[in-house]
């Protein structure tokens, strides 16, 4: 009998603390829904347009070696920042990587002595990111899937023939093409999606760099690097579970993506040791256009 009552009392413990639990991930997921669903200003969409215009005219006259005019243009992007309200466009972590772009442009351009190499990195990065900001569904920066692919099966192959120093040089230009792209990914992805993908390059970097190389490890890096470029890309039909903030109509499937995350980040190390190089891809001019 006492045996009895306890176990009614201990399921009864449970029971309510998985109430809790999804009571608590459907009132978050349904203050997301909210939020998603709240308008967005007509006014702030044509802001958002014209920036994405000037980044658009900012990249043509550096590709055409204007670089006085293209420094104005990034002054006039950088003046109409603080205009815009970017709530429902892109999250905290996208605006802060579109700000952060524009800073490190400005760098670029003001430089004493200017390099066109890293104006044009710092103008595609740019670029890049005002067009995610207005193309949600079709952003320009999809067309890295490709280029990507390219060079993790470089790198696949530099492997099998252990050819660490090959691997070194693929993956400088791997790291720099995902530099690129990186403040788009932000602006358009969940950043624990992105932070999967910084923590695998940490990841990689470090065992590509052993002497001798740890096959073994960048094996089965490279193994999940090819599993979150298809995340990422939405190549996966999975790919949605990792983005939960945009499938507010599935609360519990939002709580256990949680820990995945979490995971993640306890395992990222920073951007920061990537830095742009001296070769890239670069961007269309228009999204009809061909690269030039």
């Amino acid at each position: 009998m006492f045996h009895s009552t306890k176990t009614r009392k201990l399921a009864a413990v449970i029971v309510l603390s998985l109430v809790v639990s999804i009571s608590a991930a459907c009132g978050a997921s349904t203050r997301t829904s909210g939020q998603a669903a709240k308008p967005i200003d007509a006014e702030q969409v044509q802001r958002v347009e014209f920036l994405n215009q000037i980044a658009d005219d900012m990249y043509k006259q550096t590709m055409d070696g204007q670089v006085a005019e293209a420094r104005n243009k990034l002054q006039q992007m950088s003046d109409q920042i603080p205009k815009i309200h970017f709530e429902g466009i892109t999250s905290v972590e996208g605006l802060n990587a579109l700000t952060e772009t524009i800073t490190e442009a400005k760098r670029v351009y003001n430089a004493v002595n200017y390099s066109p190499d890293e104006g044009q990195v710092a103008v595609a990065k740019i670029r890049l990111a005002t067009d995610a900001l207005t193309h949600k569904n079709q952003p320009m920066w999809l067309q890295y899937y490709k280029v990507l692919q390219n060079d993790t099966s470089l790198l696949t192959q530099d492997l099998k023939a252990n050819k660490q120093n090959e691997m070194l040089t693929d993956f400088g230009k791997l790291s720099q093409h995902v530099a690129i792209i990186h403040p788009a990914i932000l602006i358009s992805r969940d950043a624990g999606s992105v932070e999967k993908l910084d923590s695998l390059l940490v990841f990689l970097h470090k065992y590509i760099n052993e002497k001798p190389m740890a096959v073994n490890q960048v094996e089965s890096g490279l193994g999940h690097l090819h599993q979150v470029l298809d995340e990422l890309f939405l190549k996966n039909k999975d790919a949605i579970a990792f983005v939960p903030i945009t499938d507010p109509r599935q609360p519990i499937i939002w709580s256990l993506g949680i820990g995945l995350i979490i995971v993640s980040v306890l395992s990222f190390v920073g951007w920061k040791m990537y830095q742009p190089g001296r070769s890239f891809v670069p961007v269309k001019q228009t999204r009809e256009g061909k690269n030039r």
